[in-house]
């Protein structure tokens, strides 16, 4: 391995360090430099936070192509920047939810994990009880946690949750 290398991946070490550092990247044009010489540049859609794999979105014929690099791959990741009037590519909404749905649904779960004597706490867009997240839109498969058992839990409590 050369010097280059060495540096490069003594810095994205670094980055797989600091969780909040992975996230900033996220839809951002990044290049990701890969073992045997060959990179990426694409807009990245993004991070497993366990084996560091990347899903990046690479612009292909007028449209994007997704690729899906796994972490022992990366050698390298760094914003990039875009060729001229290139956008991210638009991400699907799921079934057509509203910012005042997901607000609506975000009061809902936070009164139901409080009358189920959850200690839950608001952390930006988050509902974090413990060590559990629920992301916006708050459905079941919007819970990042890991520990398996514990998402189980946290899914069943919130398919119990009423209608309404």
């Amino acid at each position: 391995m050369t010097e280059d290398q060495q540096l490069s991946n003594e810095n994205f070490n670094s980055i797989k360090d600091y969780p909040e550092s992975l996230l900033s990247y996220i839809d951002k044009y990044v290049k990701v430099e890969l073992i045997k010489n060959s990179s990426y540049s694409g807009f990245l859609h993004s991070i497993d936070p366990i084996t560091f794999s990347v899903i990046i979105s690479t612009p292909h014929e007028g449209n994007f192509k997704t690729i899906v690099i796994p972490g022992h791959a990366i050698i390298d990741l760094q914003e990039d920047t875009p060729s001229i009037g290139l956008t991210p590519p638009t991400r699907k909404s799921s079934a057509g939810v509203s910012d005042i749905n997901v607000l609506k649904r975000k009061v809902q779960l936070t009164a139901w994990f409080v009358k189920n004597l959850l200690p839950v706490k608001e952390d930006g867009d988050s509902l974090v009880i413990g060590n559990v997240s629920v992301l916006p839109p708050y459905s079941v498969t919007d819970i990042c946690a890991e520990n398996p058992v514990v998402i189980l839990q946290i899914r069943k409590i919130m398919e119990a949750m009423p209608v309404e």
